[in-house]
């Protein structure tokens, strides 16, 4: 998707126009000192990721525990605002086509308490569980560190290159915050955060505005959709609607750092985002007068 005639025109010399971005997460499970790493580089700690929580621990230990098992299965049996079960339960066939399953044990986590016990410990998931959410409990898994990325990317206005991410084009004003990023992840473990220049160029100005205006366009249509359905069926939530806002807010803002660095206007973006504004400040409207 472009990404070949990107890189044909990294070398040529120019005004830098921002960077291309990709990475590759190795040995990336890391404990709490992920935030030290953050904090050493200069990072907004607003971009960490979640911190790892007791119901989080249990569900990726136990998707890695049911890894490799055949005729043995772990089912979510309850989840309440006060516990969450998970049941281990076997399954067997007979020659006749007849399925059946007996729980060989249980797993239960008492949100309030953060404790995990079981019904029969000896059981060999069991402990693998428990084992496994002990660790987690206090550790960020590889899955949290690639959203902490794509979650400071995005806050610097960075453009999908592929459909399936992981390749982003960042403009040049974060140039400074994305070599900080470059620098913590460079840390954790074995990974890699590749960031290659790009300096203007008719063709790699060109191309760029190409991706940033579809990028903005294809926000500004899902954002389109969203409204529309908020119009037929209004948000039980006033909060809704308010965070509808602040996304056509960050969409403006991001639509004018395009059009600063590489010179595209989507056709119409601020009429309809005024237009938007105006049908959620009208439900918001609607909403404050019934209360």
């Amino acid at each position: 998707m472009n990404v070949s005639r990107l890189t044909s025109v990294l070398a040529k010399a120019g005004d830098h126009l921002g960077d291309i971005v990709f990475w590759a997460l190795a040995d990336a499970r890391v404990d709490r000192a992920l935030e030290a790493l953050w904090r050493d580089a200069g990072l907004d700690a607003a971009l960490l990721p979640e911190e790892p929580t007791a119901e989080r621990a249990l569900k990726q230990a136990v998707r890695e525990a049911q890894v490799g098992q055949r005729d043995r299965m772990i089912r979510l049996g309850l989840e309440s605002e006060t516990e969450v079960v998970f049941a281990i339960v076997r399954e067997r066939r007979d020659a006749a086509g007849n399925v059946s399953y007996h729980q060989e044990a249980r797993l239960h986590l008492d949100r309030a308490r953060a404790t995990l016990s079981s019904d029969t410990n000896a059981h060999d998931i069991v402990q693998t569980v428990l084992a496994g959410f002990r660790v987690l409990r206090t550790t960020h898994t590889a899955d949290d560190v690639r959203r902490a990325i794509v979650k400071a990317l995005g806050s610097w206005a960075a453009v999908m290159l592929r459909d399936g991410g992981g390749i982003y084009w960042v403009p040049s004003v974060s140039a400074a915050d994305l070599r900080r990023l470059q620098a913590a992840i460079g840390r954790i473990g074995a990974s890699r955060f590749h960031v290659l220049p790009v300096h203007d160029s008719a063709e790699a100005k060109r191309a760029l505005g190409e991706l940033a205006a579809a990028s903005l366009e294809a926000d500004l249509a899902s954002l389109q959709v969203e409204i529309a359905a908020f119009v037929a069926t209004p948000p039980e939530r006033s909060a809704t609607l308010v965070r509808r806002l602040e996304a056509f807010a960050a969409l403006r803002d991001r639509a004018k750092l395009y059009r600063s660095v590489l010179a595209i206007q989507v056709t119409d973006l601020d009429q309809d985002l005024d237009r938007m504004a105006s049908t959620v400040d009208g439900l918001l409207s609607v909403k404050a007068q019934a209360a």
